[in-house]
């Protein structure tokens, strides 16, 4: 009786745990980077590691988000994925083993408007399909601006308005802007990092890693840039250029490509008279260079160690590298993109020029196989191309492959020319193209490539058509594509896409255009779900969409946002 009572006394005697307390109360302030102006800071001091559920209500839509006891509140935790010129009330509870803690205070908090449209701001106008069921989450897209007219002829301060902003946004299913970050230069491609933060590529050349308020937290640059270092940033021994769209690899290091001059004693100087005089030229190609976070470079595929450079291209002598501290190089790879095929160890490149995807062992470097038009390649090439089935047409001026979870590859096919010098085939005029997504299938040992689906098969009263830039992607959950069209200049025979320095006609660039994000069915025909546009009404400026991707959430590091 006695050791029963002892028990029941030392039971009671035991100290009950306290709930969490706020030690300092919870403030919400505006993100003090103004280049992420959608976007708040949340502060307050617990008694210890807590999880905190942030609960957000704007009157239209309630929303939840948890943030671990991994984070450390006095150093703000990041509440962003808010609409534009709204009033938003927040309630903040934290939680331990010992029980939870609700603020006595509703914090409050304005998101500010949205820019007017003009010169740092698009017109945005979004058309839903009535019926359609739209992927859900966020749509990233990499957003240029720039003044009419042929990049050579542009003076410097119109280079300068093009080269010197960026601005990304993240949009809704519905086209509603909900996060946008302003750069201080033009942003090429963007990529989400698995730890929660973006990574993206600028047109000076370097690679760029934020979070989610617009903090720069680490920056990488070529050894041999032409503007020189970046304070505060990581070099990158011996690289001449870095450019197009930066990837993290399945390990975890950043792979990209890197573009590099070589003279050739003898290239050609024409892509339309075969007679014309061969001569010495300096001839950009392109590099595929893994590096880690210490700019360490672990490994290297050099594109003129594996293929012709005397493939031609009807854009290999056209101003692209000039503009960029070049002049007089040809233009011969174009590489823009690249994606892994992780269960063959497959690095899979985009080189533009070559219009073809090249798929690389990582650990022989050997070219596994090539997807494009066998005409024009030299006979040592052919045993590696594939074979098609049921393909509408080969890829052309390509863009932006992607390995999806399925296995499959998703591009975009910007169809420029449908041919190549001197390889026998009639050019298809600028007026009679289209520009299309893609998803195909490789078999790499019967060595053939199957098309699964495409946005359009034939020009469309609404079709668009781009020599450069674009994206395609499958989404996740319904297995809509994605489909970004970069710039829509209007489709006439009147213009010219082939050479900008011809003067008899209006050049593409010359024109008023607008870019597009769209969502479609992956379905035979492809149906189109939804269409946001990015105008001009004034027809001033042109705006082109370089890319995206889609992320469920913008915390999808860590999932602490709950569904809707």
């Amino acid at each position: 009786m006695i050791r029963v009572f002892l028990i029941a006394l030392a039971f009671f005697a035991q100290p009950v745990l306290a709930q969490p307390v706020f030690e300092q109360a919870p403030e919400l302030k505006a993100n003090p980077n103004p280049r992420a102006p959608l976007a708040a800071v949340l502060t307050f001091k617990a008694s210890g590691p807590v999880t905190t559920a942030v609960s957000i209500d704007d009157g239209l839509a309630q929303r939840t988000l948890n943030f671990g006891p991994h984070l450390d509140p006095t150093k703000g935790l990041p509440i962003v994925d808010l609409a534009a010129g709204r009033q938003f009330n927040v309630t903040v509870q934290i939680s331990d083993k010992s029980g939870t803690t609700t603020s006595s205070k509703v914090l409050s908090f304005r998101t500010p408007a949205l820019p007017t449209p003009g010169l740092e701001w698009p017109t945005l106008t979004t058309t839903l399909a009535d019926g359609g069921v739209l992927e859900p989450g966020l749509r990233f897209i990499s957003v240029r601006r720039r003044a009419p007219g042929r990049q050579s002829f542009q003076t410097k301060s119109q280079q300068e308005f093009a080269r010197g902003w960026g601005l990304i946004l993240a949009l809704d299913a519905k086209g509603d802007v909900r996060w946008y970050y302003i750069s201080q230069r033009r942003v090429a491609g963007i990529k989400p990092s698995p730890d929660g933060t973006l990574l993206f590529t600028t047109e000076d050349q370097r690679v760029v890693k934020i979070d989610m308020l617009g903090n720069i937290i680490r920056q990488w640059y070529p050894e041999k840039r032409r503007l020189g270092p970046v304070a505060g940033a990581t070099e990158i021994t011996g690289l001449q250029t870095l450019h197009h769209e930066p990837s993290i690899t399945p390990w975890g290091t950043y792979i990209s490509m890197s573009a590099h001059g070589r003279e050739i004693l003898d290239y050609p100087s024409s892509v339309t008279d075969p007679q014309a005089p061969r001569k010495p030229t300096m001839v950009m190609g392109d590099k595929i260079v893994e590096f880690n976070a210490d700019g360490k470079v672990v490994w290297e595929w050099d594109a003129f160690e594996h293929l012709d450079p005397y493939l031609l291209h009807y854009h290999t002598f056209q101003p692209y590298w000039a503009v960029r501290g070049y002049p007089g190089y040809a233009d011969w790879t174009h590489g823009n993109g690249i994606t892994f095929d992780a269960e063959r160890d497959l690095v899979i490149a985009s080189f533009k020029h070559l219009d073809a995807l090249v798929a690389i062992d990582r650990k022989t470097k050997d070219i596994r196989w090539i997807f494009g038009d066998p005409k024009g390649w030299p006979e040592k090439y052919q045993s590696r191309i594939l074979k098609p089935i049921g393909l509408t047409r080969y890829p052309w001026s390509q863009h932006h492959p992607h390995v999806t979870p399925q296995g499959t590859i998703v591009y975009y096919d910007n169809g420029m020319f449908q041919a190549r010098p001197f390889d026998g085939q009639e050019i298809v005029p600028f007026h009679r193209s289209y520009s299309r997504a893609v998803e195909i299938k490789v078999d790499p040992k019967a060595m053939t490539v199957t098309e699964l689906w495409t946005s359009e098969k034939e020009q469309k009263p609404d079709s668009c058509v781009h020599w450069a830039m674009g994206d395609a992607q499958r989404m996740p959950s319904t297995s809509n594509m994605m489909v970004i069209r970069s710039f829509c200049p209007p489709i006439t025979d009147k213009l010219n896409d082939q050479d900008e320095y011809d003067l008899t006609r209006r050049f593409v660039d010359d024109v008023p255009y607008a870019g597009r994000v769209e969502e479609f069915s992956r379905t035979a025909p492809a149906k189109l779900l939804s269409q946001t546009r990015f105008d001009d009404p004034n027809e001033i400026l042109q705006w082109q969409l370089y890319g995206g991707f889609h992320a469920p959430s913008i915390y999808w590091a860590n999932g602490a946002e709950k569904p809707r």
